[in-house]
């Protein structure tokens, strides 16, 4: 049973066994002739069995959810800001802040529901029962109260988690990242068009703690500080999004991002192959057991572009490598057989095939077998 059914069994666990529980879960999709998940069939069985309300652990909500309920304690309560709709008339929005032990969450308050706020009735350390609609926010994922949510002071224990995340632990869309990590690659600083003509600046920065790596995206002036491979940052407020298959943390207005003198460890680990996992960055040695035709294709902005796959194996087993870019030179005099160590590669599902994929970032080594 997966985590997201375990946490709704854990609801009704006193009323029928795990195994029962999911074989329930399974008749359920089957009867809804495939036209809901295991989740929404696990909550439809929970409720089956006299669960009134069924909660979810705030970091475990996905945009894909749609109307969820869940219990946090209120971290923080932004201004309510100001707007002017399309048609001219004004509107007011203000963000609330909640966490339990699993994480933080945004949930966004519109018009009427900012009253809450002005009246003093919402407090920081109120525990909230909220309902609202999941989705994409600007800084991952938020709720939304909208017409239809509900917001209630419940009597819970509940207490937000306080220390940093370790790097394995961050999944797509969180939101309220905190991150204690360690330089590995610090990146050079890039600059780009926005939409209205000026100029920004972005830097993808390599950090690792003894969990894994991760990317991290700075922007203009956070993309200006001055890094050295072996520091240790600290990110606040951070949000995590998954970009081309790999999940990566995201900073914005509301981030800090600051040196720590703390020693964060982390060792270089090969990882074996039959371990990989969508959205990893990883490392992979093993030998090259099949070579492919480079291709070329256009990119978006007119350019042309080249990507060749080659298999290399284990002795856990076997998996396609797609070299793109510059990457694909190193096919002139590569045979069968040869030695392939991957560092810092992108691991990724490809048509239901897991598959690593070696950006501009990655370092590649091929050698004559020992």
């Amino acid at each position: 049973m997966d985590d997201e059914l375990e946490e709704i069994y854990a609801q009704v666990a006193d009323r029928i066994s795990a195994e029962q529980f999911e074989g329930s879960v399974d008749e359920k999709v089957v009867l809804m002739a495939g036209l809901c998940d295991r989740r929404t069939a696990a909550m439809l069985v929970a409720r089956d069995l006299g669960a009134s309300e069924v909660l979810t652990k705030i970091g475990s909500i996905r945009p894909e959810m749609g109307t969820v309920t869940f219990i946090g304690r209120l971290i923080a309560i932004s201004e309510i800001r100001e707007f002017q709709r399309s048609d001219g008339r004004p509107g007011h929005v203000a963000n609330l802040t909640l966490g339990d032990e699993t994480g933080t969450i945004r949930v966004a308050l519109w018009d009427e529901a900012t009253e809450s706020i002005r009246s003093g009735e919402l407090k920081v350390d109120l525990c909230l029962k909220v309902r609202g609609l999941a989705k994409e926010g600007f800084a991952g994922t938020e709720v939304n109260l909208g017409r239809t949510g509900s917001i209630e002071e419940v009597d819970a224990d509940v207490r937000p988690r306080t220390e940093p995340y370790k790097i394995s632990e961050i999944k797509r869309d969180m939101s309220e990242v905190n991150l204690m990590a360690r330089v590995l690659d610090p990146g050079t600083v890039r600059e780009f068009a926005r939409k209205d003509g000026s100029e920004g600046l972005v830097r993808t920065v390599l950090l690792g703690d003894e969990t894994g790596k991760i990317r991290l995206t700075l922007w203009n002036e956070q993309a200006k500080m001055d890094l050295v491979e072996g520091e240790t940052l600290e990110i606040m407020n951070g949000s995590s999004r998954e970009r081309y298959g790999s999940v990566e943390v995201q900073t914005s207005g509301f981030t800090v991002v600051r040196k720590s003198s703390r020693t964060v460890s982390f060792r270089e680990k090969i990882i074996p192959i039959a371990d990989l996992e969508a959205g990893m960055i990883c490392s992979v040695e093993g030998f090259v057991t099949g070579l492919g035709e480079v291709r070329e294709f256009q990119r978006d902005d007119g350019r042309q572009g080249r990507v060749a796959n080659i298999y290399i194996s284990d002795a856990t087993g076997r998996v396609k490598v797609a070299l793109w870019g510059d990457h694909v030179q190193l096919l002139e005099g590569l045979d069968i057989g040869q030695r392939a160590q991957l560092m810092d590669a992108q691991v990724k599902r490809w048509n239901e095939e897991m598959e690593i994929s070696c950006g501009w970032r990655t370092r590649i080594t091929f050698a004559p077998p020992e």
